[in-house]
Parts: C-alpha cells; structure tokens; sequence
C-alpha cells in the first residue's frame, strides 16, 4: 500500500496483526514502524535486531500463550532476507490468533526484499521511497513535528532541511531538539538554533557555484565529512540544475513564473526569488553542455579507479564555473 493508505490505516481502531515495511528510505521505515508498534501491547514484546534473528525463538514467541499479557509481539529488523517459509509460518500463527502479531521492518541496501517475501504478507506492507522533491521531505518533517506537539511552518522545515543537507534523519533529529526548547518553530528560532551539517548547506554551497564564487573552502568542508558519497554529490549537482532547467522551460513556454506548476511545489519566498535567479541566469544551451559535462563526470567516477576522487570532484566544479563564466563573457 502506499504511505497515504497506511496512514489512514494507522488512525483506524484496528490494525492488521502482520505487517510488512521496506525501502530504501530508512527514516520513514523506523519512523511507521514505531507508530505501528505503538499501536500495540509492548508488555510482551519481543525485538529481534538484524543477525540476532533465530527463527525457532522468533516462531516460540509468538506462539506461547500468557496468563499475564493479553498479546505476543514480534518486531524483527533486518537487512538480509528470512527465508519465505519461515516467515509463512510466523504469519500463520498470527492468522490463527488474533493475539498474535509480527511486524517485520526490512532495510534494503545491497540485498532487496524477495518478491516470494512480500507475496506473502498480502496486502499488508508499505514500501518507501526517498522524496522526490522538497515538499515531501517537508511534509513528512511536518508529520514529525505534529507528533512532537510543534507548531512549525514549512519555510523553517525547510530551511532545517537543508541545513541538514537534505537528511531526514538529521532534521528530525533537529526537530527533537527544538522540540525540547520551543513549540513554535520559525525562520528565526532556526537561525538561532540550527546549524549547518558542514558549515554550510548544499542550497548555499550551489549558488556560489551558480554565482562563480570562491568555492574551495566550502568543497573543503564538504570532503571532510568521512559520509562524503562522490556519486550522491554529482546527483545532487544534476538535480539541482536539472530544477533550473526545468524552470527556465516552463517560462518560456508559459511566460509566466510559476514554481508550483514548474517543480510541483513551492518553496519558501527568499529561496523561490533565488531560484529565479539561478534558472533565468543560464541560457538552454549551457544547460545542455553542464548536463554532458556531469554524465561524463559520473562515468569516470564509475570505471577510473585509480582516480583521486577529491581532486577530481573540484576540478569538475571549476570547469562549471568555467563554462557559466564563458557563456556570460560571450
């Protein structure tokens, strides 16, 4: 089912006794699952996590009957497949006792979720994606902030989530915090309160690009996080310009600035103005020489392997620079 069918299903009074959640998105996997959880006795609950995973105490679990707990729970954790037969077996019992309940949270890395695994929860199980713009991941700090009590407007969601380098993880983490101090949470509580991963977030780090800044003190801040991941960077640097790209085509087809009908949603006043700038700066076909320019620089990320990454990286970003400063020269 889809995030929007769980969650209706999670403000209904039942909820199904087995339950299947995967993805990719590690945070809104742990985030649903806590709340599905929640909506069980934890008195005789039983968390296996990852290699701890033994199916003959997984299946004496949920099987055993109390005289002092009205229900066995059973959460398992896992980034490498159960074998189909075994978790067939899991679902049977809570099948045949409604006191029974199993729910399995399965992070996806390398190995994926079998079809044959997920086949057999039916219709139980949600799946997550990472956002695929901004106002998702606002939308699901907004839903963390409503569980917390805070009242937060989304130009401070976000510009949190940026700060954080576009990780849910951290900006919820961020929200916990603020959480703790203030239930109204603004622009400015955020720039009294929040600070930037590196030092500086992406957003600010790609207008200096974009406006042929000094950028090597802020490239420095960036490698020297040891989670640096070069291909996720050369992502982020084609989606942010890819956005651009598809601003600047809207205008000319529409006349008209619109970024709700442009990108499908509408950040806040001091980034859309922004936005703007950026996308209406840089003509078509410089788009199109940036776009080959950052295939061909994640193709030799990809088989050069003797390539010193680093170096690599802020030369690519030079040359950026370099073919923005010769279009706006000529």
């Amino acid at each position: 089912m889809y995030k929007k069918e769980l969650q209706s299903l999670l403000n209904s009074p039942k909820f199904p006794n087995y339950f299947l959640l995967f993805g990719s998105e590690a945070y809104q996997v742990e985030l649903f699952t806590k709340e599905i959880l929640d909506k069980f006795d934890d008195e005789n609950r039983l968390d296996i996590y990852f290699d701890e995973y033994d199916f003959n105490v997984a299946r004496s679990h949920i099987s055993e009957t109390s005289l002092f707990c009205n229900s066995n729970v059973l959460h398992i954790k896992a980034d490498k497949n159960i074998p189909t037969k075994e978790l067939k077996t899991l679902i049977e019992i809570c099948k045949k006792n409604e006191n029974s309940a199993f729910i399995y949270e399965f992070y996806e890395n390398e190995d994926k979720i079998s079809f044959e695994a997920q086949k057999v929860f039916g219709v139980n199980f949600a799946r997550f994606f990472v956002p695929g713009t901004p106002n998702e991941a606002i939308n699901l700090l907004s839903y963390h902030a409503q569980k917390l009590g805070v009242n937060a407007t989304n130009a401070a969601l976000y510009q949190i989530y940026t700060l954080q380098n576009e990780s849910l993880y951290l900006a919820s983490s961020e929200l916990n915090k603020l959480a703790s101090l203030t239930k109204n949470v603004d622009e400015n509580i955020v720039n009294q309160l929040v600070f930037s991963l590196n030092g500086v977030n992406f957003e600010t780090f790609f207008d200096k690009i974009i406006s042929l800044q000094n950028i090597k003190d802020d490239f420095i801040n960036y490698v020297s996080d040891p989670n640096l991941n070069e291909m996720a960077f050369v992502n982020s640097l084609y989606s942010s310009f890819f956005r651009l790209f598809r601003i600047q085509t809207y205008v000319k087809i529409y006349g008209e600035f619109d970024l709700k009908k442009a990108i499908g949603y509408l950040p806040p006043t001091n980034v859309a103005n922004q936005l703007k700038r950026q996308a209406l700066g840089i003509n078509t076909e410089l788009y199109m020489q940036i776009f080959q320019f950052l295939n061909l620089t994640e193709y030799d990320l990809k088989t050069k392997k003797d390539i010193e990454k680093e170096s690599f990286l802020l030369s690519s970003i030079l040359s950026i620079q370099n073919l923005i400063a010769k279009n706006r020269k000529s």
